[in-house]
């Protein structure tokens, strides 16, 4: 009879402190914070991997008493809009945040869309974080922009580098979209290569993002017999089709990317090898 009366004691405890816990994190001010990117076609996984990681964190911090800032702790929402990579998209969802009063956004993905919100942005006091590379997003008279990520200037040409010095890379291929995210990133990498002294044996290849035979494109590169092959700008849905591509075309050399490429390993796990990302891990 004790145990039982103690066991409903006990039981009673844990629910009261459960619903108090409940009651103090609803009492919680909430922070809203936005996401403005892609989630959807081939580049979803570079939106779908920003949105995920937001909202496990705040789940994490919500779970764990909120977040506090000053004397305020707050609960935190995360509130994402899918830009479908269309810069008309992605202007209407940062003027959506700004309606929520929404003043810290992630996104957007690509240069386009990040130069396209920036009078949204700084009219509405929003400081954003886009995974977008153009210098002028991040240096007077813009003000309202933080680099998300490393860039492929800056990625580049240290993995150039290491490639000449370390593993006797003489020569590099680029391939790229034909898209001008990529194809400013190719430009890009093609001057740091040549300013490393490596010869770029091919540039001028390029492809439709909707490609699925990549033989075609990569045939007359591996002709030109690179050390390096470089992917400017891919995306997560085209990697693994270019490296898959590449390597059953036997192609042995190096392959690299100049951005972090959300890709399962698990799609080129037999093509794999010697495949640079520069987030600074080999798959």
């Amino acid at each position: 009879m004790k145990r039982r009366t103690l066991f409903k004691a006990s039981a009673a405890l844990a629910l009261t402190l459960s619903l108090q816990a409940t009651i103090a994190w609803a009492e919680l001010p909430v922070l809203k914070i936005g996401f403005v990117g892609v989630t959807s076609g081939p580049a979803a996984a570079w939106g779908i991997s920003n949105q995920r990681s937001m909202e496990t964190r705040a789940a994490w911090i919500n779970e764990t008493g909120g977040y506090a800032i000053g004397d305020t702790t707050y609960n935190i929402e995360i509130v994402s809009f899918d830009d479908q990579k269309d810069p008309k998209r992605a202007i209407a969802g940062m003027e959506k945040m700004a309606q929520e009063g929404i003043h810290y956004v992630v996104g957007p993905n690509v240069d386009d869309g990040a130069a396209a919100v920036r009078p949204v942005a700084e009219k509405n006091g929003i400081m954003y974080f886009p995974y977008a590379f153009p210098k002028e997003l991040y240096s007077a008279p813009a003000s309202n922009a933080i680099l998300g990520m490393v860039a492929n200037y800056q990625s580049g040409p240290a993995i150039y580098k290491y490639l000449r010095d370390e593993k006797g890379v003489k020569t590099v291929a680029f391939v790229a979209a034909n898209e001008s995210d990529p194809l400013s990133q190719r430009e890009g990498g093609v001057a740091a290569a040549k300013a490393l002294g490596l010869e770029v044996v091919s540039d001028n290849a390029t492809y439709q993002v909707n490609t699925t035979d990549f033989m075609p494109l990569l045939t007359p590169v591996m002709r030109t017999r690179p050390d390096l092959l470089v992917l400017s700008g891919v995306s997560p849905a085209n990697a693994p089709q270019l490296v898959r591509s590449a390597r059953e075309l036997g192609f042995e050399g190096f392959i690299s990317t100049e951005a972090v490429v959300p890709i399962d390993v698990e799609e080129v796990a037999d093509y794999h090898n010697q495949f640079i990302k520069p987030d600074l891990t080999h798959c």
